[in-house]
């Protein structure tokens, strides 16, 4: 069987379409059976699956809905292996009753495949390059980062689990006016430090970091460097120091986080190599540019962002605009198919602009998902932290951690789609409770792992092989087998919608399924039949949690 229930109740549907309707369907084309609509039912009574397909198609057969249910019913293989029931309900809805074997499949399946349950056979292409994090070297990675990071890192796992090849960068904006201000605002920083008086301008880099980098400095050839030679020549070197120490520094958050990228790529490698040039060439090669106002602009098409755009100022400077254009041809030049941007929240406005470029350079902009990262409130005591660099409170993502750790931090960050506000309390995600919900899910891993230990430690069978499966008749048994089984389509439609949230709520749907089994249904009886077959469930259980766990990049403790 597959592991994709959906699919296999696809499969015969569209095979009874094949028999209701030769002239329409095929067996050898089988296109539209992935368009068929199967949903999971919130209410048993309506079975476990069910599909809209007769309401979907009546008008094209013209045939009444319930009419055409019915016909396709009549054609549905009876295997009892499969399916139990069939029904027809409301207005033409099928809805579907897995058979007990079924499910019993899908525990064997945990069994076989263990940490590869839940993934896919490779799909080769389209090669897919996601671009995340990408904060400027400029200052250390606050909270908002550290929730694209989560969202970014587990995407590209859930993606290769699904069957992708998936590469992952970091886009280093170590190039521009930016640069300018950051090194200028060390090189004062620095010369304050050593008794020379200073005027720091208000829209310098005012953070702490900046001083101590300075401090650093003070003593090293570096530092004696930037006190003798004239400011022209001393701000470039004040510059590539600051920001190859904040990348440094932000290497090594996510290394902590976690996250690890395939490539860091460099802004000033588009002006070394005349990529930006090049695009511009090309655009206006394509008649995609105007001279005005001294300034060359891009002219957009109209659509969700009307307005023209400057892409090189009058000074000869050229904008971000510009080098996100040649950016993005780099990455289509590349060879990756499809790209995916992960952006802060505010980078709302920019999204028309990249696909109009893009688009303006006859790539297809559908070819690039932009998701955008809401922002992210810190709570303490109930009380909305401020997220000011200068009020000395947790701002960034280093300090996070150091609070609440790796595994909270990445959990509490994928616990709602990432376009959605975050409130995220930091005296929650140290409770050792059920109200914490990453503690909650890690607990069921620990405590089925305790389980195999305390019966090993009391000399109980603790061999799981050849288990009698119809003993496990109790109806929360049942249940926690379904969601079992559930457990690849998840993962399908996460990958498919690109939300990996979708892990989190499903990992703590599962979790209060086994605390309430456990609760009330002692795994280690005194029956041997009985003990065999609760612990190949519970195993599952934990197989399941595990493989979970990973895609979200957090562990799965044995002992808490």
């Amino acid at each position: 069987m597959t592991d994709l229930v959906k699919d296999s109740i696809r499969r015969i549907i569209y095979e009874s379409l094949v028999k209701v309707f030769p002239e329409s369907y095929s067996i050898e084309d089988r296109s539209f059976e992935r368009e068929i609509e199967v949903s999971r039912s919130k209410d048993p009574r309506f079975g476990d699956y069910a599909t809209n397909i007769a309401l979907i198609l009546s008008k094209i057969h013209s045939l009444k809905p319930r009419e055409l249910a019915e016909r396709l019913l009549g054609c549905m293989p009876q295997d009892s292996n499969i399916v139990q029931e069939f029904e027809i309900a409301g207005p033409g809805f099928i809805n579907f009753k897995m058979s007990f074997n079924f499910w019993i499949e899908a525990l064997n399946s945990i069994h076989s495949r263990k940490k590869m349950y839940g993934s896919f056979e490779p799909i080769g292409k389209p090669r897919i390059l996601i671009e995340f994090v990408s904060a400027n070297p400029t200052g250390p990675l606050h909270v908002g980062h550290g929730r694209g990071a989560a969202v970014g890192d587990s995407l590209a796992r859930l993606l290769r689990n699904r069957g992708y090849t998936v590469e992952t960068e970091y886009y280093v904006n170590d190039a521009g006016n930016q640069m300018k201000i950051l090194g200028m605002s060390l090189l004062l920083r620095y010369w304050e430090l050593i008794g020379k008086s200073i005027d720091f301008p208000g829209d310098h880099y005012q953070g702490g970091y900046i001083v101590d980098m300075a401090r650093e400095l003070i003593g090293t050839p570096l530092g004696e460097q930037l006190e003798t030679l004239p400011q022209k020549e001393a701000l470039p070197l004040a510059s590539n120091y600051a920001s190859r120490k904040i990348l440094e520094g932000i290497q090594e958050d996510l290394r902590v986080f976690g996250v690890s990228f395939d490539r860091y790529f460099s802004e000033k490698c588009l002006y070394a190599e005349d990529a930006v040039k090049i695009a511009l060439d090309e655009l206006r090669r394509r008649g995609k540019l105007e001279d005005r106002e001294g300034a060359i602009w891009f002219k957009m098409a109209g659509g969700e962002d009307e307005k023209d755009r400057v892409l090189v100022r009058a000074s000869g400077e050229p904008t971000y605009f510009a080098a996100d254009i040649a950016y993005h041809k780099n990455k289509f030049d590349r060879g990756y198919e499809n790209l995916v941007d992960i952006w802060g929240s505010d980078h709302h406005g920019y999204v028309p602009r990249v696909k109009a470029g893009m688009e303006a350079l006859g790539y297809e902009p559908d070819q690039i998902r932009v998701m955008l990262v809401q922002f992210v409130n810190l709570i303490r005591d109930g009380k909305k932290i401020s997220m000011s660099t200068r009020s000395g409170e947790f701002v960034t993502l280093r300090d996070v951690l150091d609070e609440v750790g790796t595994d909270a931090a990445r959990f509490f960050f994928l616990t709602k789609r990432s376009d959605s506000h975050l409130d995220f309390d930091l005296d929650l995600a140290k409770r050792q409770s059920r109200d914490n919900p990453v503690y909650y899910v890690q607990y069921v891993h620990a405590r089925i792992a305790g389980i195999f230990r305390i019966a090993k430690e009391r000399n109980v069978d603790v061999d799981i092989s050849g288990p009698d499966l119809s003993a496990l008749d109790l109806p929360e048994e049942k249940e926690i087998m379904k969601r079992l089984g559930d457990f690849p389509d998840m993962l399908a439609e996460a990958a498919d919608t690109m939300e990996p949230h979708r892990i989190t709520f499903y990992l703590l749907e599962l979790s209060e399924l086994f605390h309430a089994y456990y609760h009330d249904n002692k795994v280690l009886t005194e029956d041997d039949r009985i003990r065999k077959t609760r612990l190949y469930l519970v195993e599952a259980v934990r197989q399941v949690i595990e493989n979970g766990l990973t895609i979200l990049g957090v562990t799965a403790p044995d002992r808490m």
